[in-house]
């Protein structure tokens, strides 16, 4: 019974231990966090992609043209929810709509 006692004794300080490292752990993650939120705000997705299907929507004529530019549309929408994987498969579309071929760069294959 004795150890027992010991084991519980020691129990507040190495509570105590794990405690202090969770919370200098979460001071960590949330002290990266903005720098990180500010380098996704970059995302070719949504800077280049979308300047190729605004463009391409924008050269083309008729109902086509309404139907790339709802893609484009809502690709703007999900860029400003976050959401860069969906807003690119609506600009993809929109470039395919136009009969376009998406140009290929070095932050393009970096974004994917």
């Amino acid at each position: 019974m004795a150890y027992q006692l010991s084991t519980f004794r020691r129990f507040p300080s190495a509570f105590a231990i794990v405690a202090a490292s969770a919370l200098a752990f979460t001071g960590l993650i949330a002290s990266t966090s903005p720098a990180y939120a500010q380098a996704k705000g970059s995302d070719y997705r949504c800077t280049g992609l979308a300047d190729q299907a605004r463009t391409a929507a924008d050269d083309m004529q008729g109902s086509k043209q309404s139907s790339a530019k709802r893609f484009v549309s809502t690709g703007n929408k999900l860029c400003e929810a976050g959401n860069e994987r969906a807003a690119a498969k609506q600009y993809r579309a929109a470039l395919k709509i136009a009969g376009i071929a998406e140009t290929e760069s070095d932050s393009q294959m970096a974004a994917r």
